[in-house]
């Protein structure tokens, strides 16, 4: 299973009546129902008796990457959304899209992993991250929890107790090391404890408990 939830390109379609002066308020959101502040969204947009309300509304989501408001003569307003699409969520405060946006986390996971790591590793955890959801095989396990420390580097946290150390070097070497050990477990069915990819001239499997 990959690491966060496949988010389908569906238009999402509300319409909201009696808005005050305008008759009605459609609003397309062209990413599909993502964000539980998408409901909070079309609360205040239903309060709305202004144009500028309605813009500033939206230029305060931060999860919103781009928006259209067409003012129609008959008194209608179509909306559409474009919606950022989080890649992961970080320390628990934030999400994190793939052009490394950072907007709050609104307590809506989506299945994503959960990174634990300072500012300046984010780069790395994105790299990592993009690294397991193009790659098929690792496509079939499940991840939930990635850790960075100072210490230790960076530590993968599996459903089933696996964890795999990757040390402080997301290198292509070391991806590829990830990549083939998951392989070789996985076509053997014999899944270890740990998985210590930090070595120069090999891979550590720990079956111990």
């Amino acid at each position: 299973m990959h690491i966060y939830k496949l988010f389908f390109l569906s238009f999402f379609l509300v319409i909201l009546t009696s808005c005050k002066q305008y008759n009605n308020i459609e609003i397309i959101f062209e990413d599909g129902f993502i964000y539980s502040a998408q409901k909070d969204l079309i609360t205040n947009l239903k309060s709305t008796n202004s144009k500028e309300g309605i813009k500033e509304i939206l230029l305060n989501q931060d999860w919103i990457e781009d928006f259209k408001v067409v003012f129609r003569i008959n008194g209608n307003v179509k909306i559409n959304i474009i919606t950022k699409i989080p890649l992961f969520i970080w320390n628990d405060k934030y999400y994190i899209d793939r052009k490394l946006n950072t907007f709050n986390f609104d307590k809506t996971d989506n299945y994503l992993i959960k990174v634990f790591c300072p500012s300046n590793q984010i780069e790395d955890a994105s790299k990592l991250i993009k690294y397991i959801n193009n790659t098929e095989t690792l496509s079939k396990f499940s991840f939930n929890k990635l850790d960075f420390k100072y210490s230790s580097g960076w530590t993968l946290f599996f459903e089933d107790s696996l964890t795999i150390k990757f040390g402080k070097d997301i290198s292509e070497t070391r991806l590829n090391s990830f990549k083939q050990s998951l392989n070789y477990v996985y076509e053997n069915n014999s899944i270890p404890s740990m998985i210590d990819l930090r070595y120069k001239d090999g891979v550590a499997l720990n079956y111990g408990k």
